[in-house]
């Protein structure tokens, strides 16, 4: 009798140990698929008042870690603190550039530049807070603060409110890759790192928050060069940047190609330069041939070839393609 009793109160343990899991598995699919269940007036309890009054970016971070981390490395963080940004603008006096340093909202279309915080840059609120909600690419419930799932985020479009430029550059291609899929690199992760709330959503696509500034390599342009009776040839294409390259609205990148010619004495005889930058209007558009033709009054036996990048925010230059082309 009592080893039946002990065998009836296993099952039973083990039966409500099924229930149980099964119930947290189908509120953990409720609260995260089907969510329109959950009384509006209980999550209103849990709402945190400040964070619809546009918070700092540090109490974003309280929840979004991960996120905020990203974004404190990336050029966004430092739009109206940096050196460059300090310099271009003559001291924040080019009101032209408030608007997109310190952005209000970004809404697709070209924002109002905002007073308050203005050390923090294009912070979260910038690009997150619209219509007194936190707008981002999921449809989730956050008892935090109201949300609102947006398309746009995920979009060229969106960038295009300050990259008007580049986002007509890139609009002039036949390619499907957004600025995100570049610049965003996503991975599956947890939106929020607060315990507890971390627990609330299951792992999403995430985009990266540093804003990768691509890095240009030989894999991205063809360089074609030849010596043709009293002529030099060079070619440059860009063969996999859906834009102009380099590209910037009001940043000065450059690419530099220098171009050294020497005798068979191994002595330099002459020497050319081109800068390939977009306030020059010569940078390399996407997928068309550029070319450029020196005249040489010499005897030349080769020509050495150097591509150097120097982003906007730098006075360095960055080898990118070095050939030596024989006569």
């Amino acid at each position: 009798m009592a080893l039946r009793l002990v065998d009836r109160l296993l099952n039973l343990l083990i039966a409500i140990g099924y229930f149980a899991i099964s119930g947290i598995g189908i509120l953990y699919f409720l609260i995260n698929e089907k969510f329109e269940w959950i009384p509006e007036t209980a999550i209103e309890l849990m709402r945190d008042k400040d964070l619809i009054e546009r918070p700092e970016a540090k109490r974003c971070a309280d929840c979004h870690k991960a996120i905020y981390d990203s974004w404190k490395k990336s050029r966004h963080s430092i739009s109206w603190t940096s050196e460059t940004y300090l310099e271009a603008s003559e001291n924040h006096t080019k009101e032209k550039c408030l608007a997109c340093h310190i952005p209000e909202s970004v809404t697709g279309e070209k924002p109002q530049p905002r007073l308050d915080r203005r050390d923090e840059g294009i912070h979260c609120i910038s690009c997150h807070f619209i219509n007194n909600k936190m707008n981002g690419p999921y449809d989730l419930v956050a008892p935090p603060h109201p949300t609102y799932r947006n398309s746009e985020y995920v979009r060229s479009s969106f960038c295009g409110s300050c990259h008007q430029k580049t986002y007509k550059e890139w609009k002039t291609t036949t390619t499907e890759d957004t600025c995100q899929h570049c610049h965003m690199p996503r991975v599956r992760a947890r939106l929020t790192q607060k315990f507890g709330l971390n627990l609330l959503h299951k792992k999403k696509w995430v985009g990266d928050h540093r804003f990768l500034h691509g890095e240009i390599s030989e894999k991205d342009i063809l360089m074609e060069a030849s010596f043709q009776e009293n002529f030099f040839n060079v070619s440059l294409l860009n063969k996999t940047v859906p834009h102009n390259l380099p590209t910037a609205d009001n940043g000065d990148p450059r690419l530099y190609l220098y171009i050294k010619f020497f005798n068979h004495a191994g002595e330099t005889v002459d020497n050319a330069k081109e800068i390939i930058a977009p306030q020059q209007e010569t940078a390399l558009p996407y997928k068309i041939k550029l070319h450029y033709r020196y005249r040489l009054f010499d005897k030349i036996a080769y020509a050495e070839i150097q591509l150097q990048y120097k982003p906007a925010w730098s006075k360095e230059k960055e080898p990118v393609l070095i050939k030596t082309v024989h006569q």
